[in-house]
């Protein structure tokens, strides 16, 4: 007896990721169209419901479009929704992690120096304690990576809240995947937590000084150690025998 197919074992979620991958590591190009869904019902062993749910899980997040009598196809990536969580997963395992780590760098370049320059010029006490009360519980947590990204996630949220700007804020809960990564990466390295903790302290305390050019240049040296570390972070991830 044959068994069966991992994603059919798991159902519909399996059947997404598994439809995910193919498009992401481009199985099928931009305006491929998909076989159809009894056709990849057969080839993954699931139900034509499981196909279908995943399909429309991917048109959700702009990886496929479908029309009448067209059928299923790729949308070009350019239309992706990559700052959604699961798309960026999918796209963090294909083969070019490199060049995904870069574009993330180069989107938190853009927005966290002048959020910090806004956050400086504008923002309440209220709010830069809620920043510094993350950067202390960074300080707790040592040397542990695992117990520093959280209160780091927060510290950089902390930031875009402070501007007060709600646009800012809303796109700071829309990149936390993508800023979760970044960290997930840069802390692979030995102590890469308690070297930049004083890269973090002089972002705080330029923060409450109120001098938005010191803090907006204290958060490009921040940034730009935590680009030297996920350099580095990529490299071992992709010599890695699980990587």
């Amino acid at each position: 007896m044959t068994s069966a197919s991992p994603a059919a074992r798991r159902g519909p979620l399996a059947v997404t990721e598994a439809l995910a991958r193919r498009v992401m590591g481009g199985e099928w190009g931009d305006g491929t169209s998909l076989p159809t869904e009894v056709e990849l019902a057969e080839q993954l062993g699931v139900a034509r419901t499981s196909v279908r749910e995943a399909l429309s899980r991917l048109k959700a997040k702009g990886l496929l479009v479908s029309r009448q009598k067209a059928g299923t196809r790729v949308l070009p990536r350019m239309q992706w929704n990559m700052l959604d969580e699961d798309v960026l997963r999918w796209a963090w395992s294909g083969n070019d992690r490199v060049q995904m780590a870069q574009h993330l760098m180069q989107l938190r370049r853009i927005v966290e120096p002048a959020a910090c320059e806004l956050a400086a010029a504008s923002a309440p006490d209220a709010a830069i304690a809620a920043i510094e009360r993350a950067y202390r519980a960074m300080d707790a947590a040592g040397m542990d990576p695992v117990a520093y990204a959280g209160p780091d996630l927060e510290f950089h949220h902390a930031i875009l809240s402070a501007t007060g700007n709600p646009f800012l804020v809303a796109f700071g809960a829309t990149i936390e995947a993508a800023l979760r990564t970044s960290f997930e990466l840069s802390t692979r390295q030995p102590g890469a937590p308690r070297k930049s903790l004083p890269l973090h302290r002089a972002v705080l305390d330029q923060i409450w000084a109120r001098k938005p050019a010191e803090a907006r240049k204290a958060m490009e040296e921040l940034l730009g150690l935590t680009e030297s570390n996920i350099q580095r972070g990529v490299a071992q991830a992709a010599n890695s025998p699980t990587g």
